[in-house]
């Protein structure tokens, strides 16, 4: 009746305990899975955003660059400045003009139109697609404010407007050229570039199919860009999602937000001088929808599990009910008279003792502690703990370990090894006098005494063949006194396995390793990091070798030391040589510390390091190009700028970009195929050939405009090149 109800009492109360731990681990594992993989996923979305919006400022800031070359070029041309200035226009110039407008209209599918301002004829003259007229019968009314009136326009910077046309009112971006030594007190003459929204649509990717909408916004909360188009130029300053963007105060940043009925994110960004944000909202779902998902998930499996867990509980719960059934059942009968003074647990806790007190392995208890008390007095004699010789002596004799004590002894030490094999090795030899001892998780000694060369050979043989890689013998220990200083020996060998082949016997040497302090190379590990500096990755590695087999001809200890600070200093230049030098494989220096200790051959740890450095060699030479090539860019953007400037040459490209004359020709020459001079002069022959087929000017002037200063110079390269005259170029190749 006692046993019957300790085991129904017991076994609900470990069956609901461990039921209620197993529903709680996994609801609370459930919910922390969720909660920071939401705040992670936020986040990352949130980074990679904040970097698109800001590649998507400076893809804008390049094309209104263009456009405003491309503008100015177009301006500067003969033809249009005099639609632009003259009184007496002729039919025939008019038609090259307006021909000169529809050639760049057609070569952009973008711009909308061009106008022409003539301030003295009060003219606009503009691109095919539009009427040319009259300043009060011209049908772009809203163009009269662009056109006419003080300098206090914005020159060359994009104006936002509706176009009137015969389809209604056109979104567009105007751009006004004009020139300000003639804007006094009014424009003189202006050229004004409608460009359609169709160009920013393709900078955004902005589609039907997309899964946000994105808009400029500027600060007095004008939209100046926007998805919908009807949107455009209308002020969205009370609402809440420009409000609360305002608020913030901050140059880029997210937020949750409810539009209407639905959540949406919102993703914003505006440079430091920029009067514009960018936005983007995304659908709540789109960003979320993946989490959502797998919190159905988690909730569905959690509803599985539990039952599932509740049934691994009962079955573990029974487990438990056994040997405490077992215990009861040995109590006996007279369990049942105790059982009215004691209650259910003083009886149970009584049955144990009496359990105990008649136990009948009591000399295998007493034998297993004797074994363990032997192992620690062997363990504290090899380590050096205990080294008077009269002691170890009385200790040996005391604890019945099998030695005389008078020696000689034998040492051998095997790695890696358990201390499983290490019982199994001694068991089979047959030896008397030998007791052995694992000094940590990995190294095993054995200690025999008055044993031959050929015992501790076999010895070593059969630890080989149990899995160790490295095995170290010493035979000349002629006293118990002298233990320390050759287990010491012996250990110290053991930990340096990596450097031999599996398999191996190897004699410990007579004079051992040098556990004493030893110098760091310090002027290696310079050698080493300056080679990295230099992207010399073969070098370093070379390096590096002879840096290794300088640091192992001492202790481990201090080939640790010395490999894990040449590590640090490794991850330290990388830090200093900037973003994109951290390895991907990177390990912390606890972590590689410990890679050390369990090194189990030196191919790895060579191999670690050259990748190390050939990665590093990679990441300079990526940078290099990457400086080189907008290095050339530069130049190239500069050549195109200043191929009217008579002292454009190599050394006046090589004094703006701040480099020698020498260095500069070798990269461009290297990467364009060309030198720096032939290119320069390839523009001003571009140039000056437009001129001649596309202008009456005389050819002197032509000349002049595309930068050669001196005629009878520019005349033999115009020969040498195309094989004629400038006059017979222009009669040949002249636009009618």
């Amino acid at each position: 009746m006692v046993r019957n109800r300790i085991l129904k009492n017991y076994f609900a109360e470990i069956l609901l305990l461990f039921t209620l731990g197993i529903i709680t681990t996994i609801l609370m594992l459930s919910w922390s899975l969720n909660y920071h993989f939401e705040k992670s996923t936020t986040h990352i979305v949130n980074t990679l955003n904040r970097e698109f919006l800001a590649e998507n400022h400076r893809i804008y800031e390049y094309l209104q660059k263009i456009i405003r070359i491309s503008g100015m070029e177009l301006f500067l041309e003969p033809s249009i400045q005099r639609l632009m200035y003259r009184k007496d226009l002729e039919n025939f110039d008019v038609v090259v003009g307006i021909r000169r407008l529809d050639a760049v209209m057609s070569a952009n599918v973008h711009i909308h139109s061009i106008y022409v301002y003539n301030a003295a004829r009060r003219y606009v003259y503009a691109t095919s697609n539009t009427d040319s007229d009259r300043m009060d019968r011209f049908r772009d009314k809203n163009a009269l404010t662009l056109l006419s009136g003080s300098a206090d326009h914005r020159r060359l910077a994009p104006i936002p407007r509706f176009l009137e046309d015969s389809s209604g009112g056109v979104p567009v971006y105007s751009f006004v050229f004009y020139d300000i030594r003639k804007t006094e007190p009014r424009i003189g003459g202006a050229l004004v570039m409608n460009f359609t929204l169709e160009w920013l649509r393709e900078v955004f990717k902005d589609t039907d199919t997309s899964n946000s909408r994105v808009m400029f916004v500027d600060t007095d909360g004008t939209v100046v860009y926007h998805s919908d188009s009807s949107m455009f130029l209308k002020n969205i300053d009370s609402d809440e999602i420009f409000r609360r963007m305002k608020d913030q105060g901050e140059p880029a940043g997210f937020f949750s937000s409810v539009s209407g009925a639905d959540e949406v994110f919102v993703f914003y960004s505006k440079g430091l001088n920029d009067s514009l944000y960018l936005v983007r909202v995304y659908p709540y779902e789109v960003i979320m929808g993946d989490i959502i998902a797998r919190r159905w998930t988690t909730l569905v499996l959690v509803l599985v599990w539990v039952p599932l867990a509740m049934a691994l509980a009962v079955l573990i719960s029974r487990r438990l009910y056994r040997p405490i059934g077992k215990l009861v059942q040995r109590v006996g009968a007279k369990a049942e008279k105790n059982e009215s003074r004691q209650g259910d647990i003083g009886f149970l806790s009584s049955s144990i003792e009496s359990i105990l007190s008649r136990a009948e392995s009591v000399e295998e208890t007493s034998e297993s502690y004797r074994k363990m008390l032997q192992a620690d007095i062997l363990r504290d004699a090899l380590v050096g703990k205990t080294r008077d010789p009269r002691v170890l002596k009385d200790q040996f004799l005391e604890y019945e370990l099998p030695f005389s004590g008078s020696g000689p002894f034998q040492l051998a030490g095997f790695r890696p090894f358990h201390e499983t094999s290490l019982g199994s090795l001694m068991a089979g030899c047959g030896v008397n006098e030998m007791a052995g001892v694992m000094v940590d998780g990995h190294r095993g000694l054995i200690l025999l005494g008055n044993c031959g060369q050929g015992c501790i050979d076999a010895l070593c043989r059969r630890a080989i063949d149990m899995g160790a890689l490295l095995a170290v013998r010493d035979v000349n220990i002629n006293s118990i006194g002298d233990l320390p200083d050759h287990a010491a020996a012996v250990l110290e060998e053991l930990r340096f396995s990596f450097l031999h082949s599996g398999g191996t016997v190897l004699d410990c040497p007579e004079q051992g390793r040098n556990i004493g302090a030893a110098g760091y190379p310090h002027q290696m590990e310079k050698e080493i990091l300056s080679l990295l500096r230099q992207g010399k990755a073969d070098d370093a590695y070379a390096a590096y070798l002879e840096f290794f087999e300088e640091v192992i001809q001492w202790s481990f200890s201090h080939f640790r030391f010395s490999m894990k600070r040449l590590y640090i200093s490794v991850q330290l230049l990388a830090k200093e040589m900037g973003e994109g030098f951290e390895s991907p494989d990177e390990m912390d220096i606890g972590t590689f510390e410990q890679s050390l200790e369990e090194l189990e051959d030196r191919e790895s740890l060579d191999r670690f390091f050259r990748q190390r450095f050939v990665f590093f060699e990679s990441v300079l030479l990526q940078a290099k190009a990457l400086k080189n090539h907008a290095l050339v860019e530069l130049i190239k953007e500069t050549a195109r700028m200043e191929y009217s400037n008579p002292n454009l040459c190599q050394q006046f490209l090589a004094d703006r970009v701040k480099l020698s004359v020498s260095h500069v020709s070798k990269i461009f020459k290297e990467a364009e195929g060309i030198s720096i001079s032939d290119y320069c002069l390839d523009i001003r022959m571009e140039k000056v050939t437009s001129l001649l087929a596309e202008t009456d000017i005389p050819v002197r002037d032509a000349a002049a405009a595309a930068g050669f200063s001196n005629e009878n110079y520019f005349y033999t390269l115009f020969r040498k090149r195309f094989g004629m005259t400038p006059g017979e170029y222009r009669k040949r190749y002249k636009l009618r």
